[in-house]
C-alpha cells in the first residue's frame, strides 16, 4: 500500500473491527492519491474468509480469487467512461440482490463516482438506503461538490490527507525519480499526479504553453495554436494557465521566486506580471476558474468553443 495510505487504512480497518463499517463507503481526496488501492483493500476485507486483526489473511480462497481477479461477489464499474450512466448503475445494484457466492457478503466499487449522471445516482439510492444483505458500497470521489447531496447524506466519508511535500519527494525518488519542489506543486501535492508528470516529461509541454500564452500579446493570430494545447488534457493545462496567472499577480506584489509556483518560470511570469494590469490578471484569473467547472467531463459537448471564447476575452 502506498505509505501515505496507510493512516487511513489503519482507521478504516479499525472501523470494521469494531463492527461499525456500516454499508457505504464515500472515500474523498485530492485526485493522484491512489484512493482506489485503499477502496480495493477494504473490499477485501471485507470479503475475506478469515480475517485476522484487521487484516484480509491474504490466504483463503476469497483471498486467491480477488488476487486472480475473479472474485464473483466483487462489481468494480470501469473508471475510463466520462459518465456514468444510469443502465450501468442499475446493472450493479442488480448484482447485489443476488445472493452472495462465496457466503461473505457482496461488493460494489464506484470509482469517480462524481460521474454519475444524476439520473444514475437517483438510481443508486434506493440501493442506499435498502443495502441487500452484507452488501458493501465503496465511492471514490475527488470532486464533492459534484454529487448530490442525497448521495452524500447516506455514506460514511472518510477523507484521504495529502503527504508533505517532503514526504511526496522522498517516494518519488524511491520511484527512481529526482522531482522538484515546483513539479510537486504543480500536482498539487498529490504522489502519483507527480509521477504521472515526469513520467510523460510534461515540463516540456507546460512551458510551451504558457509561452506560446505570454506571446499572444504580439502575435494574437496564434490564438487557434493556444485553443488546441489547452483542448489536450484540458482540467491539467488550465490548472497549469491558472497558476501562472496567480504567479503573475504574487509577482506583481512582490512576492519572491520561493513562493511561486512554478519557480522554473519565474522570469515568463515577470514578462506577464509586466505586461498586464493587476484587474486584467485578476478578471482572467477569476473566470479562469469558471471555465474549468464548466471543461469538466460531462459538462460541455464542445469545450473548445468556450476555450476560445475565453482567449478571446484576454486578448
Amino acid at each position: 500500500m502506498y505509505p501515505w495510505l496507510i493512516p487511513d487504512w489503519h482507521a478504516l480497518s479499525q472501523t470494521a473491527q469494531a463492527g461499525r463499517l456500516g454499508h457505504a463507503w464515500l472515500l474523498l481526496g485530492d485526485p493522484g492519491l491512489g484512493k482506489e488501492q485503499l477502496a480495493e483493500r477494504l473490499a477485501r476485507l471485507h470479503l475475506c474468509q478469515q480475517p485476522d486483526r484487521g487484516e484480509p489473511c491474504g490466504q483463503c480462497h476469497s483471498c486467491q480469487l480477488f488476487d486472480k481477479g475473479h472474485h464473483p461477489d466483487l462489481g468494480t464499474l470501469p473508471a475510463d467512461s466520462k459518465t456514468i450512466g444510469v443502465e450501468a448503475i442499475r446493472e450493479i445494484c442488480a448484482r447485489l440482490q443476488n445472493s452472495a457466492q462465496l457466503g461473505r457478503g457482496k461488493v460494489v466499487i464506484i470509482p469517480d463516482a462524481e460521474r454519475m449522471t444524476e439520473s444514475a445516482a437517483n438510481a443508486l439510492l434506493k440501493t442506499l438506503e435498502e443495502p441487500a444483505g452484507d452488501s458493501l458500497l465503496l465511492l471514490i470521489a475527488s470532486q464533492v461538490s459534484r454529487l448530490l447531496p442525497t448521495i452524500l447524506s447516506r455514506c460514511h466519508k472518510h477523507v484521504c490527507q495529502l503527504p508533505t511535500e517532503g514526504e511526496t519527494v522522498r517516494w518519488l525518488a524511491e520511484q527512481g525519480h529526482q522531482a522538484t519542489l515546483a513539479q510537486v506543486r504543480i500536482c498539487q501535492g498529490a504522489p502519483l499526479r507527480v509521477l504521472r508528470y515526469i513520467e510523460e516529461q510534461q515540463d516540456g509541454k507546460r512551458r510551451e504553453l504558457l509561452g506560446s500564452f505570454v506571446s499572444l500579446s504580439l502575435t494574437p493570430t496564434r490564438a487557434t495554436h493556444v485553443c488546441s494545447q489547452l483542448a489536450d488534457e484540458t482540467q491539467v493545462r488550465l490548472h497549469w494557465l491558472q497558476l501562472f496567472l496567480c504567479d503573475a499577480i504574487k509577482t506583481q506584489a512582490g512576492c519572491g521566486h520561493h513562493q511561486l509556483a512554478m519557480p522554473d518560470l519565474a522570469a515568463l511570469s515577470q514578462q506577464l506580471a509586466e505586461g498586464n494590469s493587476s484587474e486584467k490578471l485578476l478578471e482572467a484569473e477569476q473566470q479562469l476558474v469558471a471555465l474549468k467547472a464548466a471543461c469538466q467531463p460531462g459538462q460541455l459537448s464542445n469545450p473548445t468553443i468556450h476555450l476560445m471564447n475565453w482567449l478571446s476575452r484576454w486578448l
